[in-house]
């Protein structure tokens, strides 16, 4: 069955009929038309539709910007047409026609400066002098009106261009020459064909698979055998949160054994879940329920295989953190630390593999500290630390972070900088790390 995308249409009625026109040729999309009679009427439109529209479409740059200011949209979900190209092309040209001169010098609104001046050198327009608005983002349609009107009046230009439908009224209204850019049926069908595209790969990546690891913080050996009965209750305790857990994530709970359990799931499901609530929560709900902690990480994958590998690694990985930690590992190999406040530290497992690999190869440290030491030094915005400071970085100990730094100098990826005297006993060597070096 194919996917069909629902696109919310916003902008006035020639312009929507414009794009409406251009999406008839593509398969797998359903534009849903909303129009306006002002710029502002936008705000409403969302508010209203918003429930039921997963990406919006505006018919040009300002109703884009101005849902943006007013926070209704986010630019992730939301595009708007471009009007830079054959669209104000076109209106330049229809200007000429209708003036039956050349003109050689406009005003032009809504339009980065910078896609004006290279459309000029493309079709060698370079002597026609255009004049763009001082600013982008939403500008009120009434100081649009102003700027046009008070170059017109000082006599700067022939006739103003706007891509806005009420500047364009207004401008006719007080006998200002003036001409819309408004939406072509290319620039539209582009816009469209972006959206689709998108819009299919969010949710085939949505559709893909999560597998939630939870692993039992048992106590000691001895301390089991002593009450082996509690034990047990403790984990039927821990079983049923979780049994609440995968229904919530619309997911399917199976035990691996010793005290580990996958819960499958969608990763569309999960990034609900997490709207709304912290891994975390997961963790002192089993607490307060069983008096066990647990270890969680996540793995997401292209294929089962992919998601089992990665949920496991995420679980090797919290072995070595502080309690509380949860960490998410992706397809691509990111790692994603998320601490107990919901602070996150990314890295990935394979950025540093290409640039160290040989220098690594023999090293007695792995490829992964160094990527979660490369992006804490990016988080820190520090190039130069002592082993104090990495210890803090890495919850170690101040002696495994000194080793970590030797056999970083050892390879190549530090290097010993200077010196920092402490309030008492040896000074501290201080490194700086060569990441972002050339080796």
């Amino acid at each position: 069955m194919t996917e069909i995308v629902k696109v919310g249409l916003i902008g006035p009625k020639d312009s929507v009929n414009e794009t409406m026109k251009a999406a008839g040729s593509l398969d797998g999309i359903e534009l849903i038309p909303f129009i306006y009679q002002q710029t502002e009427e936008t705000k409403e439109i969302i508010n209203e539709n918003s429930a039921r529209i997963g990406h919006w479409l505006f018919s040009g740059p300002a109703p884009y910007h101005f849902a943006l200011k007013e926070k209704v949209i986010d630019a992730d979900h939301a595009d708007y047409i471009l009007l830079h190209g054959s669209s104000l092309l076109g209106t330049m040209l229809d200007a000429i026609m209708q003036e039956g001169v050349v003109l050689s010098s406009i005003s032009l609104d809504s339009v980065p400066r910078q896609e004006v001046l290279k459309m000029l050198k493309d079709f060698d327009l370079e002597k026609v002098k255009i004049h763009t608005a001082p600013e982008l983002g939403y500008i009120p349609a009434e100081e649009l009106v102003n700027y046009h009107e008070a170059l017109y009046r000082s006599g700067e230009i022939q006739a103003a261009l706007t891509c806005v439908h009420s500047t364009y009224n207004a401008l006719k209204e007080r006998g200002v020459p003036v001409y819309r850019v408004s939406v072509s049926e290319l620039a539209a069908h582009r816009a469209i064909s972006v959206i689709k595209e998108r819009s299919l790969s969010d949710l085939y990546r949505m559709k893909q698979l999560a597998m939630i690891g939870i692993e039992i913080m048992y106590p000691s050996q001895a301390q089991q055998r002593k009450t082996p009965f509690k034990i047990e209750r403790q984990e039927l305790a821990t079983n049923r949160v979780l049994i609440d857990f995968a229904e919530e994530v619309k997911g399917s709970k199976v035990s691996m054994g010793n005290g580990i359990y996958f819960i499958y799931t969608t990763r569309g499901e999960l990034e609900l879940y997490g709207k709304f609530h912290h891994l975390k929560e997961l963790q002192e709900e089993i607490f307060a329920n069983s008096n066990m902690h647990v270890r969680i990480g996540v793995g997401y994958g292209r294929t089962v295989t992919d998601s089992e590998q990665n949920v496991r690694l995420a679980l090797d990985y919290t072995r070595e953190k502080e309690n509380g930690v949860v960490i998410n590992i992706d397809e691509g190999g990111k790692v994603t630390e998320i601490n107990s406040l919901g602070n996150e530290l990314s890295y990935s497992r394979r950025s540093s593999e290409a640039k160290w690999q040989e220098a690594l190869k023999d090293a007695a440290i792995s490829q992964t500290v160094v990527a979660r030491i490369e992006s804490l030094s990016r988080h820190y915005a520090k190039e130069e630390i002592t082993a104090l400071e990495l210890s803090q970085w890495m919850n170690s100990t101040e002696r495994n972070a000194r080793r970590i730094l030797t056999e970083l100098e050892s390879v190549g990826v530090a290097e010993v900088s200077g010196e920092e005297s402490g309030r008492r006993g040896r000074p501290r060597k201080l490194y700086r790390l060569l990441f972002g070096s050339e080796n």
